[in-house]
């Protein structure tokens, strides 16, 4: 769960609190992407706050947006110069990829 994988790997874990959630996947010294997969819009939040990741992708796959920021944070990336927000380089940016469905209940 610490080391960087690049292949058709998912790992799995199980957990008894969020914060827990939060701090296993907070606990890495890489922080390129991580996912969220939830219907409770308050879970999705709090996660986007507190992951510290340069992206998080939310009910969807990992692809950022055509014009999209790629950015990544500690040892993870090179962070992005893309347009406009070739400034952020400067700062710490994390880029949240929402599918919300406004039909969907609950």
């Amino acid at each position: 769960m610490t080391e960087e994988i690049f292949g058709p790997v998912l790992p799995i874990t199980t957990f008894k609190t969020f914060d827990e959630v939060i701090e296993k996947a907070n606990d890495c010294i890489f922080g390129l992407t991580s996912s969220i997969y939830s219907t409770n819009w308050d879970t999705i939040m709090r996660a986007l706050n507190e992951l510290h990741y340069g992206e998080t992708y939310v009910n969807r796959e990992h692809f950022e947006a055509f014009q999209g920021f790629h950015a990544g944070v500690r040892q993870s990336g090179l962070g992005g110069d893309d347009g406009e927000l070739g400034l952020e380089e400067f700062l710490e940016t994390h880029v949240c990829y929402v599918d919300y469905d406004l039909n969907a209940q609950g």
